[in-house]
């Protein structure tokens, strides 16, 4: 009699692990490209999805140029006990020097990471290749919070020693969803978003560049690939962040970025890149979201502009996001940005157990 208890305990650990989500978070984190701390949440939030058994995090890539970026991913992925987590960096020359944010010089200066900037990292594309090629075919997911020039730079590769396949092929046989920070949807009119095209309206840089990787990557993507755009207009309505100030103690480089961008204690932040990406792992529904309806068609990129907007048209592989509760959104964000890492958890010597842990916010937790 006490086999098939058994049984269902083995079933139900083996679907959990069969349902981790394979992750790939490509970013413009605090440097380049749109220069926003909303990043650090995004990839904060995926380690915490991580530490749920929610998510295999693969690789985390640098898609703009300032060298001291990578030294922040690093700072995050050793935080959260990931020092063996893949990262790259954006290797094409077309991309404008420039300095980071004050929140990632920050980071890397007084917290502990392995890599310190780019010159310690991989081509991004080759680390997408190396790391595709081990997926499943159709398994794995991308959060696009940045620039798209890995992406085009990953479409437009040739075979390699990691995959016989070209770019957009090898994207074809192991990508299921590309979530895309970018646009605004039905259109953005004349004016573009910063992602899609790096406008100095935004402070971005490197707008021609970055208009022309986002034309191509929309409209070369592999129609095999789901595409789920997150407009402009979804993360500006959610507000996340602030929560760090109270819920995570001072050692949190995650809660640090956060003070350091706002100028101050319990100070939010738009969301558009950690939405994204709870999207890409959780579905819509999760993040106040749902998918467009009576949305047939697909999307278009001014290549020179980078403007947006949605052409009517048959059903494809696109679509867009349509918020409809805000509230939800940036509280399912902020959880997950309080939740202890779970390594710092295993080390807790109270009762605690580490569910309830990873559960309850710092605040909550029975003092040392």
């Amino acid at each position: 009699g006490r086999m098939v208890p058994l049984l269902i305990v083995s079933m139900t650990i083996a679907v959990r692990i069969s349902a981790r989500v394979p992750l790939i978070i490509d970013t413009d984190i605090g440097g380049g490209g749109c220069r926003d701390v909303d990043d650090v949440a995004a990839i904060c939030m995926a380690h915490a999805l991580a530490d749920n058994g929610e998510v295999d995090l693969l690789a985390i890539v640098q898609n703009t140029q300032p060298p001291a970026c990578a030294g922040a991913i690093s700072v995050l992925n050793h935080f959260y006990g990931r020092d063996d987590l893949p990262i790259g960096a954006y290797r094409g020359k077309d991309l404008t020097p420039s300095p980071p944010l004050p929140f990632v010089d920050d980071l890397v200066a007084n917290w502990s990471s392995p890599v310190k900037n780019t010159s310690q990292v991989s081509d991004a594309v080759h680390v997408y290749r190396r790391v595709l090629s081990a997926q499943r075919d159709h398994s794995v997911v991308i959060s696009s919070i940045g620039l798209l020039t890995n992406l085009k730079a990953l479409l437009t590769s040739a075979p390699d020693k990691h995959s016989h396949l070209s770019g957009r092929d090898l994207l074809a046989r192991k990508v299921a969803v590309l979530a895309v920070m970018g646009g605004a949807y039905p259109s953005s009119g004349p004016t573009c978003e910063c992602n899609f095209c790096a406008s100095s309206a935004w402070g971005g840089l490197d707008h021609q560049v970055a208009a022309e990787a986002s034309a191509y990557v929309v409209k070369y993507m592999p129609p095999k690939v789901k595409i789920i755009f997150s407009g402009f207009e979804v993360g500006v309505a959610v507000q996340s962040g602030a929560a760090l100030s109270s819920c995570a103690p001072e050692s949190n480089p995650c809660r640090r970025a956060y003070i350091d961008y706002e100028g101050g204690l319990n100070r939010s932040r738009y969301s558009w890149d950690p939405l994204t990406t709870l999207v890409a792992v959780r579905g819509a529904a999760a993040a106040g979201c749902r998918e467009c309806t009576n949305c047939s068609g697909s999307n278009w990129v001014n290549a020179t502009s980078g403007s947006n907007r949605w052409i009517d048209g048959r059903s494809s592989n696109q679509t867009y996001l349509v918020l409809h509760n805000s509230t939800k959104a940036g509280k399912a964000i902020d959880d997950l940005l309080c939740q202890l890492p779970r390594h710092q958890a295993h080390g807790n010597s109270q009762p605690t157990s580490i569910v309830q842990s990873l559960r309850m916010p710092l605040s909550r937790l029975p003092a040392k």
